[in-house]
């Protein structure tokens, strides 16, 4: 496979803060196409264990062929809630170091076909795994009530103005299927006044798109049923980095945290992509990384 496109967001950052020592074991929760997993790696040897999880098949072809020749690493194709049951196939009870990076890779929002962005036609899919029968974006904005999809605006996209977008989705279903991401933007662009001003529309292009997408992968019930297990396989020493690219998931994350009895945020503050970073790499922009230890 061609090797994509993919710069790791916060790498230098989370390589420092994660402190890996050459024996440690490391699960890479979100492996992608793996710009982390390279520096990981290569911080441990022999003796140290690499496992890499990923839903995208692509990614995981990917990073199998690349890391082939390493001995110590795992790659799994499964969603990163069902860490428990790899780790117990790989016989380790604990892990000592692990990233979750929360990002879509580049190469699924370039990749048209996906349906991720709105940037270019292709039927409304969004889903992180292909090889799983889940409801796509079509099927969601073509079979949920007006209740549910505006509760999806609101929550996932933090569009507290929607009512007008519903029902132009509802009209719009009941004449023909809404298949597409261009009919998608269509609808949108009718349910807003943009007074021509574009950054405002892409705004709401992504709002809607971000919506459907945490909607069609469930990923907030997801983070959430991994965090709730993380303890169960920590020791004393272990560290967490978890990126996320929007105050939704950050404040999901903070909030699991701040009523742990287990955990803790160590630094306390919020560690985001330096200047260099922000301006080389422009999907890095919205990146937040917090590093989670247990209390001592």
């Amino acid at each position: 496979m061609t090797s994509p496109i993919h710069i790791p967001v916060l790498l230098n950052e989370v390589i420092e803060f994660l402190n890996i020592k050459k024996t440690d074991t490391i699960v890479d929760f979100t492996i992608g196409f793996g710009g982390h997993a390279k520096e990981l790696i290569s911080k441990i040897n022999l003796t140290g264990r690499y496992i890499g999880i990923d839903q995208d098949i692509n990614a995981i072809k990917f990073c199998k062929e690349k890391f082939s020749k390493n001995k110590n690493v795992s790659i799994y194709h499964s969603n990163y809630s069902q860490f428990p049951s790899i780790l117990k196939k790989e016989n380790i009870k604990t892990f000592d170091k692990a990233l979750i990076d929360l990002g879509v890779s580049s190469h699924q929002f370039d990749d048209i076909s996906r349906g991720f962005s709105h940037r270019g036609n292709a039927t409304l899919d969004m889903r992180m795994d292909t090889k799983k029968s889940i409801k796509t974006a079509k099927e969601i904005i073509n079979t949920y009530s007006k209740t549910d999809l505006s509760d999806i605006f609101y929550q996932f996209g933090e569009l507290h103005q929607n009512k007008i977008l519903v029902d132009n989705i509802i009209y719009k279903r009941k004449q023909s299927s809404i298949e597409t991401t261009n009919e998608l933007c269509e609808i949108i662009k009718k349910s807003y006044y943009f007074n021509n001003n574009r950054k405002k529309l892409i705004k709401t292009y992504s709002q809607v798109f971000q919506a459907l997408r945490i909607e069609v992968n469930q990923e907030f019930d997801i983070l959430e049923t991994t965090l709730s297990k993380l303890s169960n396989y920590l020791n004393k020493e272990s560290i967490i980095a978890i990126i996320t690219f929007h105050s939704l998931e950050d404040r999901l994350v903070k909030k699991f945290v701040k009523t742990s009895d287990t955990f803790e945020f160590s630094p306390k503050k919020v560690i985001k992509p330096t200047y260099e970073e922000r301006k080389t790499n422009a999907r890095s922009r919205s990146a937040k990384c917090r590093i989670i230890k247990i209390k001592h």
